[in-house]
């Protein structure tokens, strides 16, 4: 008896142990994520902002395919009201996960929330316009990959916002995980290539121009997939009894720390801040 009992309280005392590993592990993660997206609102705000102040928007389309078309103020307009929203929601989605501001102010808990799921919509919407109108940089593939992103951010976010109604709160969290992480595609779309460069030693080996090759094939669906997924495996390990499963899931996501950090660097050097000079 006593030989099973110390043996039970050597389990329990390992599983607490990589619990709070697998919990380290994910917050770090998920800073890291946040400070990458930090560095993305401010490239939007300065690259952008920095061509309405001077007038230069045919520097808009050296970075995007699709960008300023001659003759479609409509799409423009969508255009500008994507990228507009996207640094206001970038900015604005991760105080959703504080649980310090949750709690001193949940009033603007929740107004912040509305506001982030109707800004959502609004980018999910601009975006299939200019998806079925102006098709995308990489041609169908694409064009579908940015489909099935954009039906996730407006069913996560409506799940996020029923569920927060109904104060299922648990629930609640994690739609609204789901969402911000299918918000955040573009982010992973662009740190995707990053990550990718690393890992090839720079070769680019499956990339395009025209993003019609086999990594720009997978990346079209993978930005929205990869990311749910590595999240899904994160709340299985949180609530798996093994604690087995919880210490392989916190390695893998340590290594998916240092892996991010590379992917941050790399289109942050290559992509972003080159061109703010």
């Amino acid at each position: 008896m006593t030989s099973n009992l110390q043996m039970e309280q050597k389990v329990e005392v390992k599983a607490t142990k990589f619990a709070k590993r697998l919990h380290q592990s994910s917050r770090t993660l998920f800073g890291i994520a946040i400070a990458g997206q930090m560095l993305f609102v401010y490239y939007i705000v300065a690259f952008y902002g920095g061509i309405v102040v001077t007038g230069q928007y045919e520097k808009v389309n050296n970075q995007l395919g699709h960008g300023i078309v001659e003759g479609d103020p409509v799409g423009n307009a969508m255009l500008a009201i994507h990228i507009f929203l996207a640094a206001v929601i970038t900015f604005g989605g991760p105080l959703q996960f504080s649980t310090a501001l949750r709690n001193r102010f949940p009033v603007f808990h929740r107004w912040n929330g509305r506001i982030y799921i109707i800004t959502a919509f609004i980018i999910s919407f601009a975006g299939l316009y200019m998806n079925a109108t102006r098709g995308a940089h990489g041609g169908f593939i694409n064009s579908m990959g940015n489909f099935l992103n954009a039906s996730l951010i407006m069913g996560f976010s409506v799940m996020a916002w029923r569920t927060a109604m109904q104060r299922k709160f648990m629930a609640h969290k994690k739609w609204a995980l789901r969402a911000f992480l299918m918000v955040s595609g573009v982010w992973f779309f662009r740190i995707g290539y990053g990550l990718w460069l690393l890992l090839t030693g720079f070769s680019g080996i499956g990339v395009t121009s025209n993003l019609t090759g086999p990594f720009d094939r997978f990346l079209s669906f993978g930005h929205s997939l990869v990311p749910l997924l590595i999240l899904e495996l994160y709340f299985f390990a949180k609530s798996h009894p093994n604690f087995q499963v919880k210490k392989w899931t916190s390695a893998f996501l340590a290594l998916l720390c240092l892996l991010l950090v590379g992917g941050i660097a790399v289109i942050s050097m290559i992509f972003w801040l080159p061109v703010l000079h």
